[in-house]
């Protein structure tokens, strides 16, 4: 019989099932792809990337502490988002603290609802939601702009059904 992984195990694999994704997406851009997008009005590459590493901060900062970051702060990475090295060092230290949160809290404490700021869970009608839920939604935004990087790429002719 397979072994059944803890709920914390199952969520810290969801959360680098996805970043696996991501990784292998920032392994096909250059440094010149920092700035690009698609097309006028849309968030560049370097602007996805912002946006994972910045809604995780977001979350953490409420999870851990109750705090709302605003997104422009939270999304605010100055040099380092300048290039893929500095966006990748952000995006492994903001997972590094999820993990350490995620670690913190025993299997009850992961299930046990608690108050979200209006609008973070809407999808879900609800007003407090575990913090299990809050780490899914995190790999599913993350997985979200992933796709959209990956489309990025396609759209410059990198096919990734051949990666």
């Amino acid at each position: 019989m397979a072994e059944t992984l803890s709920l914390r195990d199952r969520l810290k694999t969801r959360l680098q099932f996805v970043r696996n994704d991501l990784e292998e997406v920032m392994g096909r851009l250059q440094e010149s792809d920092i700035p690009f997008a698609p097309s006028d009005g849309m968030r560049t590459i370097g602007g996805q990337l912002a946006e994972i590493a910045g809604t995780e901060r977001q979350l953490l900062a409420w999870l851990k502490d109750g705090k709302i970051v605003p997104f422009q702060e939270a999304n605010a990475f100055y040099e380092r988002g300048e290039s893929l090295a500095g966006m990748r060092d952000v995006l492994n230290e903001v997972r590094s603290d999820t993990l350490r949160y995620l670690d913190s809290l025993s299997e009850e404490e992961l299930e046990t609802p608690t108050p979200m700021p209006k609008g973070w869970f809407e999808s879900l009608g609800a007003d407090a939601v575990p913090p299990s839920e809050v780490f899914r939604s995190l790999a599913q935004h993350e997985w979200y702009h992933v796709g959209q990087l990956v489309s990025y790429q396609w759209f410059r002719g990198d096919d990734p059904y051949k990666w």
